[in-house]
């Protein structure tokens, strides 16, 4: 009899002792991690994804990511492999999670094309006795049309014959050690660091009480902090949502206030800084030069289409969209304000650009604020130069430049992406290939009182000139 078939207490212990088969649906950036954990606890783990040069790299366990090691493990141990044909993943599997992307449309809204393949690759594998689990970052109400669509097109029904869980993926993408070891491990790391997959805490919500148990016994089996359980599936998806909306209107804010304070003589980060002093009621967030990613953007945006067909303006929602998305332009604007006191033009113009994945010590460059600053400055005529030495190692569809190419002849500098990596840059070097040395920071990255020693001409987002 099939895990979900059980009664609850011979389905929770089949879980304990490891009895069951896994697949995973989207073995990407967060699906891997996922399916490298469970294979670590003991499960019998398959992934499946449409990537076959991705299934090849997990088969010979030779993917490059915080978790290689125990890939490497699990692999060896023969328990995880992955496969591109639905039919081979899902002919034995007993619970499978579905972590596919789900990027926004060209309307802003979530598209869902992912998520309904993934659906229709259980559906025609289906049978009784599956736990499925969503991880996917989704509208509110996503996971309840999905529960529609399986019961409408197979003759089982939820609650009774097959389990559906919602469980929203929580992961924080750090430095591998492969790449530049001697920057994140011969260096002070941040406590974020060590938020590695078990030692963060999840949410999940059930179709039915069964669903929730389970779902919540198989995340206990490798996470080592709490598994809260909410009343629903929608709490779930909506408690992902504010998560990563929290972030995008503070973010929004101190990007705001990033553009005033310089106005009357102020540093924002100092009064950041002296705001966190306060041992309540504060959080702080730093400006930057825009907000990237697959999960703060793209998240806000879902609530505000949802938000609409609702009938509702959610004008928060909205201001903290535009805000965060004009900070490339503001970025922009602060380089030919300081290109103009040399007499310059951005048109004509080398500009090197220092970090294109959208955060620090990562390769992933989705929605980049890097991306959009290299286009508005090739739209205004410069020659842009990329330089990103982590992206360059994982990434070949991006024309990125060595050192001295970056740096030979340039006009100007701008640090976009805080990389630890680039404290090892040596400035004097810079400084002596760079034709104008000028250096416009988005990140708060350079020691701007070391930068004019040595002869920059320094601009710096929420600092005054």
């Amino acid at each position: 009899m099939s895990l979900y078939l059980r009664d609850l207490t011979q389905a929770l212990k089949q879980i304990q002792e490891k009895k069951i088969n896994i697949t995973v649906i989207g073995v990407g950036t967060i699906g891997l991690p996922l399916a490298t954990f469970l294979a670590s606890a003991g499960y019998n783990v398959t992934g499946l994804d449409i990537n076959e040069a991705r299934v090849k790299q997990i088969n010979d366990a030779t993917v490059v990511f915080e978790y290689s090691d125990k890939l490497k493990k699990a692999v060896k141990l023969n328990k995880l492999r992955a496969t591109t044909k639905s039919s081979d993943a899902l002919k034995d599997a007993e619970i499978v999670f579905v972590c596919v992307p789900t990027p926004l449309n060209e309307n802003l809204a979530m598209n869902n094309s992912n998520l309904l393949s993934a659906t229709d690759a259980i559906i025609k594998n289906i049978k009784a006795g599956m736990l499925v689990i969503y991880e996917s970052s989704v509208s509110i109400g996503t996971t309840r049309t999905l529960i529609k669509r399986i019961e409408e097109n197979t003759k089982l029904k939820i609650g009774k014959d097959i389990g559906i869980a919602y469980c929203p993926e929580r992961y924080n993408p750090t430095l591998p050690r492969e790449i530049l070891p001697q920057v994140i491990y011969n260096s002070k790391q941040s406590d974020i660091a060590y938020y590695t997959i078990d030692k963060v805490s999840r949410v999940v919500g059930g179709s039915d009480e069964k669903s929730l148990k389970l779902a919540k016994r198989i995340y206990s089996e490798f996470i080592t902090t709490e598994v809260k359980e909410v009343s629903s599936i929608e709490t779930a998806e909506a408690t992902k949502l504010l998560e990563n909306i929290f972030r995008d209107v503070n973010i929004g804010l101190v990007n705001e206030l990033a553009t005033i304070f310089p106005t009357f003589g102020v540093d924002v980060y100092e009064v950041i800084d002296a705001a966190k002093t306060k041992p309540f009621a504060f959080l702080p967030h730093y400006p930057g030069a825009g907000v990237g990613g697959e999960c703060i953007p793209v998240d806000t945006w879902y609530l505000i289409r949802q938000a609409e067909e609702n009938g509702l303006n959610p004008k928060l929602l909205k201001v903290t969209r535009e805000v965060n998305d004009s900070m490339p332009a503001h970025t922009v604007k602060l380089l030919e304000e300081e290109l103009a006191q040399h007499s310059k033009k951005i048109s004509g113009s080398k500009i090197s650009v220092l970090g294109l994945s959208y955060k620090k010590n990562i390769y992933d460059t989705r929605l980049s604020p890097s991306l959009e600053i290299v286009k508005i400055l090739k739209s205004k005529g410069a020659k842009v130069v990329i330089y990103d030495p982590i992206v360059q190692q994982h990434d070949s569809r991006y024309e990125l430049n060595s050192f001295e190419d970056t740096f030979k002849n340039s006009d100007a500098l701008m640090l976009i992406t805080d990389h630890d990596a680039f404290h090892l840059i040596d400035l004097k070097t810079v400084k002596d290939l760079m034709k104008t040395p000028i250096v416009i920071d988005g990140r708060q990255f350079f020691n701007k009182t070391k930068l004019k020693s040595l002869g920059f001409s320094y601009r710096c987002i929420g600092e005054p000139k």
